[in-house]
């Protein structure tokens, strides 16, 4: 029909298995089922896009949403490794430094690292590995939570001698936060746009994802 009607055949079709409710198939008399409506009630799109991304592949394999594990991971996964990478810096930048970011950053290798993952990831996302692209992801937010732990800014604060270095610091967790959230951004695009507002940026394309911002001004982290 599409060739008859002048259209281009696909060259692929790209399907998933069912998705099931704690382990049993939905059922409207049996109550196993969550409508779009009720779960919009109470939860953003977002945190469902996230939990389908860090479980789907390329294969035809159905999908458990345990409630449980989807709230363990929203907790410890978006909310304790990538936003608090964000609320851990902001503020300090915010509060001691006008909102500026510093020049430079204190960790260059450690950006460019972070900038090295983008083939990869945009690898696994055109070959519909989501799964992997959210591993490779969350891999770094351990590392960016590392390197803040690490250097605990924090501390540093207390000491007047130490503010450089404070900013410094937050700079460069401010910019790992970033760059996670351009790579997240084809999953997460209303987080990703408030990210972007943190930032006072223009749209973001892959590429900005290498590109450190230095010497902004940032909005109050919110």
């Amino acid at each position: 029909t599409l060739e008859g009607a002048g259209f281009r055949k696909p060259t692929a079709v790209h399907a998933h298995g069912f998705l099931t409710v704690n382990g049993e198939k939905m059922s409207k008399s049996r109550g196993t089922f969550v409508t779009a409506g009720r779960y919009l009630a109470v939860l953003p799109p977002e945190y469902f896009r996230y939990f389908l991304a860090a479980k789907l592949g390329p294969g035809l394999v159905d999908v458990d949403l345990n409630f449980e594990e989807f709230a363990t991971r929203i907790n410890a996964e978006l909310v304790g490794k990538l936003v608090n990478i964000a609320s851990r810096c902001a503020g300090f930048i915010s509060r001691s430094f006008a909102g500026r970011m510093s020049a430079t950053l204190d960790d260059q290798e450690l950006f460019n690292r972070f900038a090295g993952a983008g083939d990869q990831i945009a690898g696994h996302y055109e070959e519909r590995e989501y799964s992997k692209a959210m591993r490779i992801i969350m891999s770094l937010a351990d590392d960016a939570n590392r390197y803040i732990e690490q250097k605990k800014p924090w501390l540093l604060a207390r000491d007047p001698a130490r503010q450089a270095d404070v900013q410094l610091i937050c700079t460069q967790g401010l910019n790992l936060f970033r760059t996670l959230m351009i790579y997240l951004s084809p999953v997460l695009p209303m987080l990703a746009e408030k990210s972007r507002e943190l930032f006072r940026e223009q749209p973001w394309t892959w590429q900005s994802a290498a590109e450190p911002l230095l010497k902004n001004e940032i909005s109050d982290y919110e």
